[in-house]
């Protein structure tokens, strides 16, 4: 599978690849949603989904690969903290 056919698949496809298929790699918190991390083969995923109301609010396709240093940089600050 590749992004494109990702891409072209409606939300509940998306999911359902994401629960078979995709590895969850991290997760980090925005204010009220939390951003979870996965990889589908060789593509990364992003997931928003709202606290407030319980419900994934996207899907997205991960492209510039720079928005994953949001992810490395909380899983850093995490261990900071930790070892404190």
């Amino acid at each position: 599978m590749t992004r494109d056919d990702f891409r072209e698949m409606n939300f509940a496809e998306q999911g359902m690849i994401l629960i078979s298929k995709g590895k969850h790699l991290t997760q980090i918190k925005k204010g009220n949603q939390l951003l979870n991390l996965y990889s589908v083969e060789d593509f990364f995923v992003e997931v928003y989904y709202s606290v407030l109301s319980d419900k994934i609010l996207k899907i997205e396709v991960i492209t510039d690969l720079s928005r994953i240093d949001q992810y490395i940089e909380e899983r850093q600050q995490e261990e900071k903290l930790s070892s404190n």
